[in-house]
């Protein structure tokens, strides 16, 4: 679907991956794309004209991992360890109503739409699903007007990462998980069948919506299950993403299990190339760097997440030096609390700098702004993305100059990175179309997303006593 023309007139300032205050430019946007960029263009009959003479205007932002589940459990997992934090949010997010899955995916949408993301991967559900579920979760993301991909988190083993180990299986937590456990396996070929039903029906909706197959984690599946995750991407021309070696644990059971690492094992069976966006990866070696690296695979780092709950910390620098493409994620609400991914990016420009004496090794500020747009178009398979130029998709962002941390206007990439945290976002554009103007969304009812999420973590929770005592049996919150 294509909307009416628009012209930005005379952005003060763009982004780019290259500092500089360069401006005093428009930008016409014709049918879902930058047409023109150029002083003084002559605005098309019945184009919307937007004065962007204090303004800059930026690339909309990937937010490349994120649950959509998660949503309503902000402020519910402080010093909480990578299991019980996981089984917890089972309690928070099973057993939904399709209304619920879409105020919660809705709710994520007006957090990130208003800090000037405008694409993400929704790695959805937590559990097993349904059509019905699906079709919940894409009529949300289509309707928020964000471009999407919609990942659907299968498995056919056991979640063996956050099971207990032998001084922890209590006879209580042994029988909480007997007995409610939310995270049973289907086979195969059960989940293949809906993944297939799911693709075929969802796929490219409204030409912003992508729907891939996505193993919740590769130690949580078959060899058989990962090829034919592989195969259907292949079929369809489809990504693949997943979690990939978030903890410590997950790196020992794979190299107990295989022999060698996880990303060795995926790279022998032929899994792993560049339809794969694989999340975290805080515990790879050297060899798998090279790896990913060589298989043109893409690591999307979510370091906020990971420091909260304390899974690792990804070798950025090592990434970058062997030309690894990284992405940026939140990651859930739950782990993260909010969906900013400006604060992402700084993290990861930062997080190795006290380690590293070499200061020409650092991550810049322009490394993590590919990260959190062409890095993460990367990771959306969506070549024509991030970047401000003819021909790209117009995914783009106008923030407000008049504030306190864009005055002076010095370098508008190191103040994007160090300085901006989405507050300043004023107005949206995806696909050609304005999705909030002058801070309004446009495409649907924020209040009433708010109202119904009120008390959305409440009622999962009261549903859900029986999987919640599957937390509490691996002791009590700090």
């Amino acid at each position: 679907m294509h909307y009416p023309d628009l012209l930005l007139r005379n952005v003060r300032t763009f982004l780019h991956l290259a500092s500089g205050n360069a401006g005093g430019c428009d930008v016409l946007i014709r049918q879902g794309r930058i047409a023109q960029i150029g002083p003084k263009l002559v605005a098309p009959e019945h184009a919307r004209v937007l004065d962007c003479s204090e303004r800059l205007l930026a690339p909309g932002l990937v937010n490349a991992h994120w649950h959509s589940p998660m949503q309503a459990a902000h402020g519910t997992a402080d010093r909480l360890d990578h299991k019980r934090f996981m089984w917890l949010n089972q309690a928070d997010t099973a057993n939904r109503s399709q209304e619920e899955i879409a105020t919660s995916a809705l709710l994520g949408c007006i957090q990130m739409i208003r800090s000037g993301t405008t694409a993400v991967i929704d790695h959805f559900p937590e559990q097993g699903f349904e059509v019905s579920d699906v079709a919940a979760v894409v009529d949300a993301l289509e309707r928020s007007g964000m471009r999407a991909v919609v990942a659907l988190r299968v498995f056919d083993g056991e979640y063996s990462d956050i099971m207990p180990e032998a001084a922890q299986a209590t006879p209580a937590l042994t029988a909480a998980i007997r007995d409610h456990n939310p995270l049973v396996p289907r086979s195969l070929a059960q989940s293949m069948e809906l993944l297939e039903a799911c693709i075929t029906s969802f796929d490219g909706r409204a030409g912003r919506i992508r729907v891939f197959p996505a193993p919740s984690n590769p130690v949580r599946c078959s060899d058989a299950f990962l090829l034919a995750c592989q195969e259907m991407a292949e079929r369809f021309d489809t990504g693949i993403h997943c979690h990939l070696l978030e903890t410590r644990r997950q790196a020992t059971l794979a190299q107990a299990q295989y022999g060698r690492s996880m990303v060795a094992h995926m790279a022998a069976l032929g899994t792993l190339d560049s339809r794969w966006s694989c999340a975290h990866c805080n515990w790879l070696t050297e060899d798998d760097i090279a790896l990913m690296a060589q298989r043109g695979a893409v690591a999307v780092l979510n370091p906020e997440s990971n420091l909260k709950i304390g899974s690792g910390v990804p070798p950025i620098t090592a990434f970058l030096r062997a030309g690894l493409t990284c992405a940026l994620g939140t990651d859930g609400a739950s782990t993260n609390d909010n969906l900013v991914l400006q604060e992402a990016m700084q993290l990861a420009a930062l997080l190795h700098r006290t380690s590293e004496p070499d200061h020409s090794q650092w991550v810049s500020a322009a490394d993590v702004l590919r990260m959190g747009t062409t890095g993460g178009a990367a990771a959306l398979r969506e070549p024509d993305l991030g970047q401000i130029a003819v021909g790209q998709k117009a995914d783009l962002v106008l923030y407000d100059l008049n504030s306190a941390i864009w005055t002076p206007c010095n370098d508008p990439l190191q103040q994007f990175v160090f300085g901006e945290r989405g507050a300043n976002v004023r107005s949206v554009i995806i696909d050609g179309r304005l999705v909030m103007d002058e801070g309004v969304i446009l495409t649907f009812d924020e209040a009433a997303v708010l109202q119904n999420a009120r008390h959305l973590l409440q009622d999962t929770r009261e549903r859900n006593a029986g999987i919640r005592l599957i937390a509490d049996a691996f002791g009590p919150a700090p």
